[in-house]
């Protein structure tokens, strides 16, 4: 009876964004179930517009947020304390750096960081010739630069500025349109706050589903693999269902005894299975060699590749690929802004910042340097073993017959222990996917609260429900092959969420610039 309480206790909804976030996503995932493929060549239609004609915007954005990250940890407000002056961090460093990473990556770093360098191998930036040793170089590169400071800067300042509304000024309403007072004033308590929010979430479950639609095949072609049962269709539908039941007991438990815990064991985890490749799966050497070279190539090329357009050349590599990044970063942000906000209590705006850019760049970068490199010395090591001597597998090969997934998963079974390893591994990408999900249910239900106090979580039937949402239309969306229309109108949304943003990111400066805080905290120092 007492867990029965528990679970229908909680701050109360507010109806006017709840109901017209659901009603809007459910009714938007049964169009796409009933159309497709005509709705998928109209939002390809507008992506590409946006791609194509608008990138220049996504680039300028990026490098703005980068920017402000950088002043934010240099200039005046890095002391800042967000909380009230002598407050407590709720969390330990440790465990704070890992709800961060483990909430901001989920199984995609996963499933792009062992492949990614396959798709820039075959169609290279900047000229380069396919298959070449320049192509080699550049396709361990651009992992790391897309998941890189640039990129995480961007939830840096999301968060920072959300932070300061809830734990400075003290305003219990965890969402994306209380951080826009500062320049909207009293407008964010109409119409126009309601739309930001809903806005929001509808972009974010759009997001989700991108993310469950890598992560589902990569976990079910792991399965087969291990048991030998069967990769269809039947068997991803049972894979979202645990993962779904799973989010919801994580909600349930809450940030303490649920997100907190699963995310140090995230880390732990990851850490074995990384090492474990670097040490004993053959090509130590090639990896850090290999990962040397590119980390040296990023930031002698940063500028380049940070502008890069290709006007002249066309090639569409900063469309599909830097861009497209930047659109799925800027998707993310709001939730991340919101969850990193509420985590961080205690901390200064400097601390959160590096919290962010630092080790959120520093993980990504171990992770694509470690299992990207492995995964390209497995195929160096096949087409040449005189040259790259060790254990050799055509990644490539399976890669262009059976797909994305399984190239991943034979990667990781290719070394040594393999079954072991690759159990190790798909255990990793379920954790990650529960964990990465239930910060988004999480953050779903906060900014669907009416008044979310700093002791307080948001009500558990709301986390729960928002987790059994996401599950049943992932499922629904799968079943009819209309899983690809919600991710690109995800990615489409991504355009005007970038002016929100902006407006986020200005009402900040103006909010802490008036309320004074730098000249407040020195005074009270002296």
């Amino acid at each position: 009876m007492n867990i029965i309480k528990k679970f229908k206790e909680g701050p109360k909804i507010d109806k006017a964004i709840y109901w017209p976030s659901v009603i809007i996503t459910i009714a938007l995932a049964v169009y796409f179930v009933l159309n497709p493929e005509s709705s998928l060549v109209k939002l390809n239609a507008v992506f590409n517009y946006m791609t194509n004609e608008l990138g220049w915007t996504y680039i300028w954005f990026t490098l703005a947020a980068f920017a402000s990250a950088i002043y934010l940890i240099f200039g005046k407000y890095g002391k800042v304390i967000l909380g009230a002056p002598g407050e407590k961090p709720d969390f330990s460093t440790f465990s704070w750096i890992g709800m961060i990473f483990t909430a901001s990556t989920g199984s995609s770093l996963l499933y792009w960081g062992t492949i990614e360098w396959i798709y820039y191998w075959q169609s290279p930036p900047f000229g380069a010739e396919v298959g070449s040793w320049q192509a080699a170089e550049w396709a361990s590169t651009y992992g790391l630069f897309h998941w890189g400071a640039t990129a995480w800067a961007m939830y840096a300042v999301v968060s920072v500025a959300i932070a300061y509304v809830y734990h400075v000024r003290k305003k219990p309403i965890l969402r994306l349109s209380e951080a826009c007072r500062g320049l909207m004033g009293d407008r964010v308590d109409g119409w126009m706050g309601k739309l930001i929010d809903i806005f929001f979430v509808f972009g974010l479950i759009g997001g989700v589903t991108t993310s469950m639609g890598l992560g589902t095949p990569m976990l079910t072609a792991g399965i087969s693999k291990l048991t030998g049962i069967a990769h269809t269709q039947e068997l991803e539908i049972i894979v979202i269902t645990i993962w779904t039941l799973s989010i919801g007991v994580t909600v349930f438990l809450g940030l303490e005894k649920g997100i907190r815990r699963l995310s140090d064991l995230n880390i732990y985890l990851a850490f074995g299975v990384l090492t474990f490749l670097l040490v004993l799966g053959g090509h130590t050497v090639f990896i850090l060699n290999q990962s040397t070279t590119a980390m040296g190539l990023m930031f002698s090329e940063l500028i380049n590749m940070s502008f890069w357009t290709d006007a002249v050349g066309q090639s569409k590599h900063p469309q599909w690929w830097t861009i497209f990044y930047w659109a799925w970063w800027v998707v993310y942000a709001p939730a991340m802004g919101l969850y990193i906000a509420k985590i961080s209590k205690g901390r200064s705006i400097k601390q959160v910042v590096l919290g962010s850019v630092f080790w959120g760049s520093l993980g990504c970068w171990v992770f694509f340097s470690i299992l990207g490199n492995y995964s390209m010395g497995l195929q160096l090591s096949f087409n040449n073993p005189e040259l790259f001597p060790g254990r050799g597998l055509d990644v490539i090969s399976i890669f262009e017959n059976l797909g994305p997934a399984w190239a991943v998963v034979e990667t990781i079974a290719a070394a040594p222990l393999g079954n072991i390893l690759l159990f190790a591994f798909i255990l990793l990408a379920f954790i990650s996917m529960v964990t990465g999900q239930t910060t988004i249910a999480f953050t779903l239900a906060s900014v669907t609260t009416k008044e979310l106090k700093e002791e307080d979580e948001p009500a558990r039937w709301n986390s729960f429900l928002w987790a059994l949402i996401l599950g049943s239309i992932s499922i629904s969306l799968l079943l009819f092959n209309a899983l690809k229309p919600l991710q690109t109108t995800s990615i489409v949304a991504a355009f005007p969420l970038m002016f929100v943003l902006i407006i986020v990111a200005v009402s900040f400066f103006k909010m802490i610039e008036k309320d004074k805080v730098v000249e407040k905290r020195e005074g009270s120092s002296e």
